[in-house]
């Protein structure tokens, strides 16, 4: 089979490679899509430390079920599905909680050394085997695990009914953060971002109100003003940036939650004023999980709720993945989303 294999620091190269044989509980899935994340464009070229080469990345797969080996019977060569990427060992305490990306021996497929989506075919657990209806498209299905993430940490902590958000950034994490919290329920979404261009952007995802990182001297006072004095019922840095990680207390209600989804450089340190937190009640979540949110995900989907469609901005075949990661090296400016298509 075809696979564009990752052999060294910002080298990809397209190779003849046998097909996986599964054994007992896996299945053979054949790749529709596969969506381009900038996870693996950071691996690829160096800059994140995850696994060695040569290795087949893609954690964002959306395809057809070929062959299985299963003693189960809801899952059946020819279903379409996604693959809900994270493995973990089935049996502590946070696998049986569903929790299998805080297990000690968590992995991912994609991720050495396991070959991932990047390829016409990919070897799955059957446990990994999501089904997607006729009216899911390959190419929403392909980027659904980039929304995963995101979602999940809003189900598990909440958005009041009618209240205020604010999130940073306008990469997919942040769009993924805009319309899920619309979807439940949010009064005022209000976006953190850079220039005109993302400022439209966001609005087009859902936001209600923008703030142009480029022009404002304190964010933080324009949240509060824009939010009663109060600040925002929840606050969601998306960026990673440290110097806008540590200003997010300060954008938060009294009583209010802060939730983590970027990540600062290894070297970066954040600084957070303690006793605001303590005296106020702040909450500080870290958001990394993906297990829960397939399913309602699917059905919104399904159901013409969340459109992610419009966040593929590019597509290629899997001869021109050097091009997709291009989007990233040079910083492009409409790039939302690139995915691989079969």
């Amino acid at each position: 089979m075809k696979a564009a294999v990752w052999t060294g620091v910002d080298k990809i190269e397209i190779q003849d490679i046998p097909i996986p044989e599964i054994g007992e509980e896996q299945a053979l899935i054949k790749v529709k899509a596969a969506g381009v994340c900038a996870t693996d464009y950071h691996i690829i070229s160096g800059k994140l430390k995850i696994g060695d080469p040569p290795n087949v990345q893609g954690h964002e797969i959306c395809g057809v079920v070929e062959k299985i080996n299963t003693t189960r019977d809801d899952i059946k060569v020819g279903m379409r599905c996604v693959i809900a990427t994270s493995i973990g060992c089935g049996h502590c305490a946070h696998c049986r909680a569903g929790n299998q990306y805080l297990c000690a021996e968590s992995a991912e497929i994609g991720y050495n050394p396991h070959h991932g989506g990047y390829a016409e075919y990919v070897k799955v657990p059957v446990s990994a085997i999501v089904p997607i209806p006729d009216s899911v498209s390959d190419s929403a299905g392909s980027i659904l695990e980039s929304i995963v993430c995101p979602t999940e940490s809003l189900m598990r902590l909440g958005v009041p009914l009618a209240g205020s958000v604010f999130i940073t950034g306008a990469g997919p994490a942040a769009l993924a953060f805009i319309m899920i919290a619309k979807l439940m329920g949010a009064g005022k979404i209000i976006s953190l971002v850079r220039g005109e261009y993302k400022a439209a952007l966001v609005k087009r995802f859902g936001a209600d109100e923008t703030i142009d990182a480029t022009a404002s001297e304190d964010f933080c006072a324009e949240v509060l003003a824009m939010t009663g004095g109060e600040g925002a019922d929840v606050v969601i840095e998306a960026t990673g940036a440290g110097g806008i990680i540590e200003k997010m207390p300060y954008c938060s209600k009294k009583g209010g939650k802060v939730i983590l989804y970027g990540i600062p450089g290894d070297d970066e340190v954040v600084n957070f004023p303690i006793k605001k937190l303590i005296t106020e009640e702040i909450a500080i979540y870290g958001a990394v999980g993906n297990t829960k949110a397939w399913y309602p995900l699917v059905d919104l989907i399904a159901k013409k709720q969340l459109d992610l469609e419009k966040m593929v901005t590019h597509r290629f075949k899997l001869e021109e993945i050097d091009k997709a990661f291009d989007l990233y090296r040079n910083r492009e400016k409409g790039l939302i989303k690139a995915i691989i298509e079969f």
